[in-house]
Formats: structure tokens, C-alpha cells, sequence
């Protein structure tokens, strides 16, 4: 299918970091999101967190390599690649890897955090393609601080239960702590400027990785949230070198560069194995 993306919806996804494409997504590839979630569900990749047994369960998994194929032969079929470079005006638009949620029963909301903390790159040109798979109310799918794609990189969260600003860094980094946004929105819902949508399955929200973000959980009122997520990069997208040299959460080992050795800090973000999707 077709979809082009107006000048406000690139205008929103400038300023604020976030924007809701209604409708982007036809049956036939939906059909084919959900076969990719559902198969991702059956081969978790290492790096798994949660799991799908029972009536109540978290399960959350990314950048799943035995997936890798499948998720291209995906995009290629799609108007995603298009949609990504439209929104940045972009030659290049390049598949990192995709994200895999599933909630049910009861769970927690994902905690304030921003990408960027966990991984080596920076830059205007990045995506995260939120793909629900049922419908959504505002108050349970993806949310973000305004604008924060322009702002302060915060440390990462440890996504700690009993502390959800523990710092991934620490002293390690330089990075300021992040503020307990949860806790600060229940006692006055207007301290922070706060964008979500309701969205049903055929939308897609695209936000910039950099926003400070959340994602609900579920309860009584949303008993089930099933969302793929797939993530892109363009033309300026650039490694770079800011996490410490100290154990956080994730490994991030070098990564090889299609122009050989190794990518380095500045370097446009040129993976060895990167193909250009913008169809």
C-alpha cells in the first residue's frame, strides 16, 4: 500500500519527537507483523527478558539475530523504509533491529528511560517504529516527553522495582540521574508535557529514541498489550563513543564498519552488513 506523509506529520515528528501515522499499515501486513511477533514468541533470542507463561507475565525481547531475514524480507514488502526517510528527508534509511512486547494479565509499565544511554549512536536520524497489535488507549501505549529528543541524555534506568531512577552508569558516567517522571506526574499531572495516542492495529507512532519514553502495562482495563517495534537509521546517524568504559547493563562490542575495521566515533553509522531500505 501507499501512504504519504504530510508536512505537519514530519513537523511533529521534528518538534515534538513523536508522531501518530493512522492507517499506515494494510491486512495483508499486518498479518505479517503479527506472524513475526508470534514466531517471536516461540524463538526468543538472548536477549529475553520475561518470558509468556501463565496468566500474568512481562515478556519483552530485541535485536533477535535468528530473526534478522525475517524482519527484512518484512520491510522490504513494506512502506516503512519510505515513511522513515520522508519524516528525516533522507537518502538512506537502514534496519537496526526490532523490539517485541507482550503483556498480560498484569504488569507494570515500562520505566521512564531514553535509548540512547544503552547503545553507541547518536544523531537526527533515528526511529523507533511502534506497531500495535491491538488496540491501545493513550494511557497504555507509548508515551513521550515533548521535545526531549533535543534535550539532556539522562543515565539509564537499571529497571529496578523499588528504584526506577537507579542509575545504569552511576559514577562511572557523566551523565545526570533520571528524574522519577511517574512520581512527579501523580502529584501534578501538568509537571511534565507529556504526548501518547490512542491507536488501534493498521497505525503506526514513530518516535525518535532520544525522547524520553514510557509504555504502559497491563491491568484490568487492558488485560493484553502486544506490540512489535522496529527501529532505523539515516543519513545523519553517527557512532559514537559517549557510554563509559564500565560494565552497565548491555555489551555493546565493536561493530564492523562496511568500509572495514571497526566504526569509531563521528563515523556515519555504517554497519558491515546494512542494506538501504528506502523502496
Amino acid at each position: 500500500m501507499s501512504f504519504s506523509v504530510t508536512a505537519e506529520q514530519e513537523r511533529a515528528f521534528q518538534e515534538d519527537g513523536i508522531v501518530k501515522l493512522h492507517g499506515v499499515v494494510d491486512s495483508r501486513l499486518l498479518d505479517e507483523l503479527s506472524c513475526c511477533f508470534d514466531w517471536a514468541v516461540r524463538h526468543p533470542g538472548p536477549t529475553l527478558s520475561g518470558d509468556a507463561e501463565g496468566d500474568e507475565f512481562s515478556f519483552v525481547d530485541l535485536g533477535n539475530p535468528a530473526g534478522r531475514m525475517m524482519y527484512e524480507k518484512l520491510i522490504a514488502n513494506s512502506p516503512f523504509g519510505r515513511i522513515a526517510a520522508d519524516l528525516w528527508q533522507s537518502e538512506f534509511v537502514g534496519f537496526l533491529s526490532e523490539e517485541v512486547y507482550w503483556k498480560k494479565g498484569k504488569a507494570d509499565q515500562t520505566f521512564w528511560h531514553q535509548d540512547t544511554p544503552y547503545v553507541p549512536w547518536r544523531g537526527e536520524h533515528w526511529a523507533n517504529f511502534w506497531i500495535p497489535l491491538c488496540d491501545h488507549p493513550a494511557d497504555y501505549a507509548i508515551k513521550v516527553v515533548r521535545g526531549s529528543h533535543k534535550g539532556i541524555m539522562y543515565d539509564g534506568t537499571t529497571f529496578n522495582p523499588s528504584d526506577p531512577t537507579e542509575p545504569l552508569w552511576g559514577d562511572a558516567g557523566t551523565f545526570p540521574r533520571l528524574p522519577d517522571i511517574s512520581a512527579e506526574l501523580a502529584a501534578d499531572p501538568a509537571s511534565w508535557d507529556i504526548v501518547s495516542f490512542d491507536v488501534e492495529p493498521g497505525d503506526v507512532v514513530v518516535l525518535h529514541p532520544h525522547c524520553v519514553h514510557s509504555g504502559g502495562g497491563a491491568d484490568a482495563t487492558m488485560p493484553e498489550r502486544r506490540t512489535l517495534v522496529l527501529r532505523f537509521f539515516g543519513d545523519k546517524s553517527y557512532y559514537s563513543d559517549h557510554l563509559p568504559d564500565a560494565p552497565g547493563m548491555y555489551e555493546n562490542p565493536p561493530i564492523e564498519s562496511v568500509n572495514g575495521g571497526y566504526l569509531a566515533d563521528g563515523d556515519l553509522f555504517r554497519p558491515e552488513r546494512v542494506v538501504n531500505v528506502n523502496l
